[in-house]
């Protein structure tokens, strides 16, 4: 059968106000057409009360793009067509003739919207008898193998055999915009992925960190969270941070290292965040055997650290991201400069070593070495 129309569903966005609720309709249908185009993909996005369709004939490709894009809950590709019960039960029976076995139990699922002649049951009966007189198969209304099913609203029916799961959350950009100490490794992807779920547009902070870690594995966690970027480009801002591990290792103290580079990064963040108008930072802190330094992280900082990963374990993290990204991140995980014995460190001490070594005008150098690095535009 043929399926040339998407049926998309959302969640949290039909619970807002109709003022917030049409707002974040626009933005999850412009960022849809954005990732349409981006990935070359003929379609017409359009909007139905508590849906939203796209009428395209490249239905494989733009699921592809409808799974990474955030305020989706699930999406159906359908066959549109006229909402007459005869019309409706003959396509819902020829789908069941193409998909359902002899060996496969089945159930007919029909949902229905405004004023009809017949009742959602009325369809469901009427299609259910016929494809089980045609198939041979079993009715399993609990568990079925395989469903059929209807979207029935006003003067259309929406003809489908699946629902594919999308990611679910708030359209991205409707939260405003944070900068995310993004070094490539699992917590800094999973992280920043967790933000732009919540609707929040990105802006990345690098420290390229070679000869203390390898920087191979950031480039293709880039290239990874771009994907779900549809309407929301990311902006990179790079530096070397290696070069400044190097001076906070020779000129600092024995296991203060690690924390002389979290506060830098902070600072450094806090003067991005407001040249890009940014609201927090994000890291991938963990609650690990330094939880007493966090505060001390987010002294220097001059707007709130948030941390999305506080509450997960390591293999909890290493998992999600194998799932969004591949195995290939799950190869960033260590830097041979991080300190161990970095856990009893004294605020006092380490505003007095940043003193000594002059922290400020390292970020300060930093900065402008981040400004000078131009990539995609807010």
């Amino acid at each position: 059968m043929e399926m040339n129309w998407i049926l998309i569903r959302y969640g949290e966005i039909g619970l807002k106000s109709d003022y917030v609720r049409r707002s974040f309709e626009d933005r999850l249908i412009n960022n849809i057409r954005n990732g349409l185009e981006t990935h070359g993909i003929d379609g017409k996005v359009k909007r139905g009360y508590g849906r939203i369709f796209v009428s395209t004939e490249q239905t494989k490709k733009a699921t592809e793009v409808l799974k990474r894009t955030f305020g989706i809950v699930s999406f159906s590709p359908c066959k549109k067509l006229d909402s007459g019960i005869e019309d409706i039960v003959e396509c819902l029976v020829d789908l069941g003739k193409e998909t359902i076995k002899e060996k496969d139990s089945f159930a007919v699922r029909v949902r229905r919207t405004g004023n009809h002649g017949f009742s959602s049951k009325d369809v469901e009966e009427r299609a259910g008898a016929e494809i089980l007189e045609k198939t041979g198969a079993s009715v399993d209304l609990d568990n079925p193998d395989k469903r059929v099913m209807a979207d029935i609203r006003q003067g259309q029916a929406y003809i489908f055999g699946e629902k594919i799961q999308g990611p679910a959350g708030l359209p991205l950009g409707t939260q405003g915009r944070v900068v995310s100490l993004f070094n490539g490794n699992c917590s800094s992807f999973l992280a920043t992925w967790m933000m732009m779920k919540r609707g929040c547009s990105v802006v990345l902070l690098h420290g390229t960190m070679e000869p203390y870690a390898p920087d191979e594995t950031y480039r293709k966690a880039l290239d990874g969270i771009r994907k779900w970027s549809h309407g929301s480009p990311i902006k990179t801002m790079e530096f070397d941070l290696g070069r400044r591990i190097f001076e906070l290792s020779e000129e600092g103290e024995r296991g203060y290292t690690c924390v002389l580079c979290r506060r830098l990064m902070h600072r450094v963040a806090s003067r991005i965040a407001k040249k890009t108008g940014s609201d927090a930072i994000i890291t991938g802190d963990k609650i690990g055997n330094s939880l007493g330094n966090i505060g001390i992280y987010d002294s220097v900082a001059e707007i709130p650290v948030i941390r999305p990963l506080i509450g997960l374990d390591k293999e909890t993290v290493r998992n999600r991201c194998k799932d969004l990204a591949g195995e290939f991140i799950l190869k960033n995980e260590g830097c041979e400069a991080m300190d161990r014995d970095s856990s009893d460190v004294v605020e006092e001490e380490v505003v007095e070593l940043e003193e000594k070594i002059d922290v400020v005008g390292m970020s300060n150098d930093v900065l402008e070495e981040v400004l000078d690095y131009e990539d995609t535009e807010l």
